[in-house]
């Protein structure tokens, strides 16, 4: 078996076809179907189940599947030490962060560790928090941080780091701006919205609990997009925002609201069961977290 073999069978799986798989992978379908065909035949063990509408993994194909992805990422590792070594960095450092971070929450996350450590090397994985739990479960990458309500499980050790409240953002002339410094969201009842996927629960939820519902006209995928919803189409965005990006939306009216509860807490998680790298523990005790 090739290194090749195992690779495109993670694909497969991933993408949920072998047509999907082999656009991705730039091969020809049948050359993909034969692969799949040499790995069963060579384990003697039916692999993949094809249905007419997806592929579904067989008892041996998730076994399958499970080593092949460690085998990959066994491999991707090796390189990018090798690679480390024939660079000036000295030390990679794997992490998940939430999709759709601003510019300026990068620049206050990163700028510092990094004029500090400047031989570490990253790899980011920008996936939604909920990726980022397995990521860090399934060590793929040493440190997750994400946005959402905080992971109970036993094997992960979690550090809050920032709250960041809920607010609403908004031209300076809007009619909202005229009805006091604190905001009732039920105010805001016969406004259009923009409101981030990270917030959608929040928002809801505030609204829900005065019986209303809200008027979301755009969900986005990050607060950047919100803002720029707000800032050229007149929308209100209720977007969480970071002390680092407060002083980058000058030209927006910010208001805040009277529910103590429209915050979101940030918050890094690592295994407890994988010992962190140097890199790893620098990078958290930089961001106020002693791991012991």
């Amino acid at each position: 078996m090739t290194l090749e073999s195992y690779r495109n069978f993670v694909t497969i799986v991933e993408c949920g076809s072998i047509l999907a798989a082999a656009n991705q992978l730039l091969i020809a379908q049948p050359s993909l179907s034969n692969q799949l065909k040499n790995i069963e035949t060579y384990y003697g063990a039916k692999l993949l189940i094809r249905n007419r509408h997806k592929l579904e993994l067989t008892d041996a194909g998730r076994v399958f599947y499970l080593h092949a992805r460690e085998i990959c990422q066994a491999e991707e590792k090796l390189h990018n030490e090798i690679h480390n070594k024939k660079t000036a960095f000295s030390e990679l450092l794997k992490l998940s962060i939430p999709a759709g971070n601003s510019a300026y929450f990068l620049h206050h996350l990163f700028d510092d560790f990094r004029a500090a450590y400047p031989n570490v090397n990253f790899d980011f994985y920008e996936i939604p928090s909920d990726f980022a739990i397995p990521n860090v479960l399934n060590h793929v990458t040493e440190i997750g941080l994400i946005r959402s309500s905080l992971p109970g499980y036993a094997s992960l050790a979690v550090y809050p780091y920032e709250k960041e409240e809920i607010v609403a953002i908004c031209k300076p002339d809007h009619r909202l701006m005229q009805n006091g410094d604190i905001l009732d969201i039920a105010q805001l009842a016969d406004y259009p919205l923009a409101v981030p996927f990270d917030c959608l629960d929040l928002v809801r939820s505030s609204f829900g609990h005065r019986l209303l519902a809200p008027n979301i006209s755009i969900i986005t995928s990050s607060n950047a997009t919100a803002i720029e919803w707000a800032r050229s189409f007149g929308t209100i965005a209720l977007a969480s925002l970071t002390t680092a990006d407060f002083q980058h939306i000058k030209d927006l009216a910010v208001k805040h609201f009277s529910d103590d509860n429209l915050f979101i807490t940030s918050a890094f998680i690592v295994n407890k069961e994988y010992p962190l790298s140097r890199a790893a523990r620098n990078f958290l005790g930089f961001h106020g977290v002693d791991v012991g």
